[in-house]
């Protein structure tokens, strides 16, 4: 029902959309739903944190406290006295900010995890389960590996994104996921696009979020000591 402008760009700013659903949401008196027929606000997901940001039109404004995918459709869920009509045309704006560290911490997750690869860990023995990218960025691997890689690994993910690596995306099916990707990990959603994201030089992984363009975006990646929990390795780090 709505279109995903943040998988077809994901620098955009801004927009003009057509609101197509309303409707209250019961325990918060001045909280809307709202679907538009298209959207820059990527849902909460695959470890990404929600967009945030203001829905306006001339007369009225909303801000946009969280969207989900709810039900197949992406949800808005925008603070305001009172909602507009079906129908209106709005312009969105995105939380610029916070939409661009989300999109740097989660392809920083994907440059962590394809140096892992290139290091022969992963996916055997550590076979990547899912991964978390908003405040306490983490990635969880299943299994067990003795030494400890945390140097090793902050050394290769710094040579990546040293090397300015391009990232690019594209939509494919499932087939073609299991033809070309280096893992699949389990549970991938069945309800939303996936596309093939590949890393030049390096592999492709399946991917649903927002990315930046290259490596270099990212910015400098620091690995966490390692920790290990039932039977995984927990991988914690962060971006400067």
């Amino acid at each position: 029902m709505t279109e995903l402008l943040y998988l077809q760009d994901a620098y955009l700013k801004d927009m003009q959309a057509v609101i197509v659903e309303v409707s209250k949401e019961v325990a918060f008196p001045q909280r809307w739903m709202i679907v538009l027929d298209k959207t820059i606000f990527y849902p909460r997901g695959g470890g990404q944190a929600t967009d945030q940001g203001m829905l306006s039109a001339d007369t009225w404004q909303g801000k946009v406290s969280q969207v989900l995918l709810k039900d197949g459709k992406i949800v808005h869920y925008v603070e305001a006295d009172a909602p507009p009509p079906v129908g209106t045309v709005v312009k969105g704006t995105l939380d610029w900010n916070r939409r661009y560290l989300n999109m740097r911490l989660h392809s920083a997750g994907h440059v962590v995890d394809f140096a892992l690869y290139l290091l022969g860990y992963s996916p055997n023995p550590l076979m990547p389960f899912k991964g978390e990218h908003e405040k306490k960025p983490v990635i969880y691997y299943q299994g067990a590996v003795e030494e400890d890689f945390r140097e090793a690994l902050e050394k290769k993910a710094n040579e990546l994104v040293s090397q300015d690596l391009p990232f690019s995306c594209r939509f494919v099916d499932y087939q073609e996921l299991e033809r070309e990707t280096i893992y699949l990990q389990p549970g991938l959603p069945q309800n939303k696009p996936l596309r093939l994201l590949t890393l030049k030089g390096v592999g492709s992984v399946a991917d649903g979020g927002t990315q930046v363009l290259n490596t270099a975006e990212v910015g400098r990646i620091t690995i966490l000591p390692l920790e290990k929990k039932e039977g995984m390795i927990l991988v914690h780090y962060r971006i400067s």
